[in-house]
């Protein structure tokens, strides 16, 4: 499922006034623009949305988040071959991020213990709680190596938590995969499983 423009104004529509997503989603995803079509390309991003560049843990309007990702993912499709992938890389770049700030260090040291998935998972309702001020998230586990992840009231494309939610796998090392489906706009079930 794409992200066209026309889902922007859904998604938009479902916003409240205080929806605010953290600068580092921001920064993230106008630093894989940066690195992939330059500072020029990151700046016309930027400009409309904000005075300055973001700062990381800082709550910034999840309306110009959602902007940012639309015409990010629209600039970035050449590069990734598909609006999709592009959502996806935008994820990715969000998560590696975050897993490269303190805050991020010292979750994996803590949570990490065994190279076992399942526990930077089951913290994930936590963490997203803390890069944003909207929507719920329920973890459980259905087994040894899969869980299931529901987010209820949630304004991001499910490409986005795809590629977002990959970034465990990668950071312990796990071979696997991020399934996600969107069950209306705003609910949305993913299953992430590994070997």
């Amino acid at each position: 499922m794409s992200f066209p423009l026309d889902d922007l104004e859904q998604r938009i529509a479902l916003t409240r006034p205080g929806d605010t997503v953290r600068g580092l989603s921001f920064a993230a995803v106008l630093r894989l623009v940066h690195q992939r079509l330059g500072r020029d390309a990151a700046e016309r991003l930027r400009a409309p949305l904000m005075q300055r560049s973001p700062v990381d843990f800082f709550s910034y309007p999840a309306v110009d988040f959602l902007r940012l990702l639309a015409f990010a993912s629209e600039a970035l499709q050449p590069e990734f071959g598909t609006r999709d992938a592009a959502l996806r890389a935008c994820g990715q770049a969000i998560v590696g991020t975050f897993f490269e700030s303190t805050v991020g260090q010292t979750l994996l040291r803590l949570t990490s213990g065994g190279g076992d998935p399942k526990r930077l998972y089951s913290n994930a309702p936590a963490s997203y709680s803390t890069a944003v001020s909207y929507g719920q998230r329920e973890y459980q586990a259905l087994g040894d190596k899969r869980v299931r992840l529901l987010f209820k009231g949630d304004l991001l494309p499910v490409e986005v938590h795809e590629g977002i939610l990959m970034g465990p796998l990668t950071a312990v090392h796990r071979e696997g995969s991020v399934r996600g489906s969107e069950r209306c706009l705003g609910d949305s079930e993913f299953i992430i499983e590994w070997t």
